[in-house]
């Protein structure tokens, strides 16, 4: 028992010692590089998704780009996107966990050999709001595992995507001496 108790303690402690290390650059850019599955139009398939953070404190912004195919119709997206950590809502705290909370707005683009129209990309051409969790695990300062779920719901629509679910797994990382502003 005493043990035990005395294990937890350490390990406590040493969790509390090494959240410094391990803690995330509060004023960074970060890639993201997922893959995954998504559901819509009554089918399941493999997704994959790219994104570009700016993080800021406890929150940020970025541009995240991913691509599907469902029910023969190539489905892309571009989202800009607006995060909050939600554990850390008014103190940054430095943890190797994070759970951001996003929403988005964007464009998704549809092409179908059996749907050919003439706006902007020869397709089903939609904006979407997209909304997501992501918990988030850094193993440094500049690398992290990163579980995503969203929501996307489609406006605009000519053919049968109105909404698509999405759940992907893969990295965060540090882009070094990345200065665009």
């Amino acid at each position: 028992m005493k043990a035990g108790l005395l294990f937890l303690v350490f390990f406590a402690l040493q969790n509390a010692a090494c959240a410094q290390t391990f803690a995330r650059s509060w004023d960074a850019w970060f890639g993201q590089l997922q893959l995954g599955a998504a559901t819509g139009m009554q089918q399941t398939a493999a997704t994959y998704n790219l994104g570009l953070y700016k993080s800021d404190q406890n929150h940020g912004y970025g541009l995240d780009f991913s691509g599907t195919t469902l029910n023969n119709s190539k489905i892309y997206s571009g989202t800009l996107t607006l995060s909050q950590d939600f554990l850390r809502l008014t103190r940054n705290r430095r943890t190797p966990f994070y759970l951001y909370g996003h929403v988005g707005l964007g464009l998704t683009h549809l092409r179908n050999n059996q749907f050919n129209d003439n706006f902007l990309l020869r397709g089903d051409d939609m904006l979407h709001f997209q909304i997501g969790l992501s918990p988030t695990y850094f193993f440094s300062r500049d690398f992290a595992l990163q579980l995503s779920g969203k929501f996307q719901t489609q406006t605009l629509i000519n053919y049968e995507l109105d909404r698509l679910w999405s759940v992907s797994l893969g990295m965060f990382f540090l882009i070094p001496n990345f200065k665009p502003f």
